[in-house]
């Protein structure tokens, strides 16, 4: 996983190189990839940081503020859904159960300003709140990015880790999970994560402007016709890898199938990465905002000429 974050970054990190694209250069666009040793296959040594925090323990700092156990969102949950589970309200009802409970904890237990508060706390000055907003809502958009792209889920908060004093991101277990058949598998409604915290902490403007204008322009940064090809055959060697890998950690009840011994056949594997490879590109020029061509927009210049011409002339 960390090859592929190591590639997207090379796109908008390289000021010298001609074929980079403008607005990724522009927005200073960098995945944030810490120094990692790898002990073995499924054990990593990373590189810690004491600036470096979660949301986890943002939330739970408040929680000690207001002298509030932190388990008390998930206590109150299941009481109001205690009825639910016993089968007192028909199914189509405990979708509205679940949206009243989730309301009144927002309202009366966990406030959109909780990392509003810490952030406010922590910083010295308005400049350096400023300096943290951009820094940090670049590296939550390529967060996203990188999560919509390889329809990566999972991400609670003790899994994102961010910098206090740089505003740069990292996340643990950040890798996709597969289907039965080797294919990217995603269960979860949203594609990535942005909360109501975070939306309190940008505003709007931060929402719209930088959040969006940078996923936007990474996404065009890897598919424009110069990187396709790149980004292509690294995806393809990082979802070998993955498939590889994982054929020996099924699940219990699903065999392995043990590809290294041949026992798989080589046409299948390669049309699961070709599979995979595919999807993801489809994904990303989805969102990737179209760029007209230069003679098109040339054309379109002489002919609003012309027009203008002709309307000064009948005038």
């Amino acid at each position: 996983m960390l090859e592929v974050m190591n590639v997207c970054s090379s796109y908008p990190g390289a000021e010298q190189d001609v074929d980079k694209h403008k607005e990724a250069r522009r927005r200073h666009l960098t995945i944030h990839t810490p120094i990692i040793i790898p002990v073995w296959s499924q054990v990593r040594m990373v590189e810690d940081d004491v600036m470096y925090s979660t949301f986890l323990e943002v939330y739970e700092i408040n929680c000690a503020r207001h002298n509030r156990e932190a388990d008390t969102p998930i206590t109150n949950f299941k009481e109001q859904l205690n009825q639910a589970i016993s089968g007192q309200y028909p199914p189509e009802e405990i979708v509205n159960l679940r949206l009243q409970a989730y309301n009144e904890i927002t309202k009366n237990v966990v406030n959109d300003n909780v990392f509003s508060q810490y952030m406010y706390k922590t910083l010295p000055s308005g400049n350096h709140l400023w300096t943290f907003k951009k820094q940090f809502a670049i590296q939550l958009a390529l967060s996203c990015f990188m999560s919509y792209m390889l329809q990566i889920g999972g991400r609670s908060p003790n899994k994102i880790l961010f910098a206090k004093n740089t505003g740069k991101i990292f996340q643990t277990d950040f890798h996709p999970a597969y289907d039965p058949n080797g294919m990217i598998e995603f269960n979860e409604p949203v594609p990535f994560r942005l909360t109501r915290n975070m939306q309190a902490f940008f505003s709007h403007f931060g929402v719209e402007g930088l959040i969006v204008s940078a996923m936007c322009a990474a996404a065009q940064s890897v598919v424009s016709p110069k990187q396709t090809q790149h980004i292509w055959y690294h995806l393809a060697m990082f979802f070998r890898d993955e498939l590889l890998s994982w054929s020996w950690r099924r699940p219990l009840g699903i065999p392995s199938v043990p590809v290294a011994a041949g026992m798989i056949n080589p046409l299948d594997f390669e049309q699961k990465v070709t599979t995979n490879v595919e999807h993801v590109i489809s994904r990303i020029k989805g969102i990737a905002p179209q760029v007209l061509k230069p003679e098109i927009v040339g054309g379109n210049v002489k002919r609003m000429r012309r027009n203008r011409h002709s309307r000064y002339k009948e005038a």
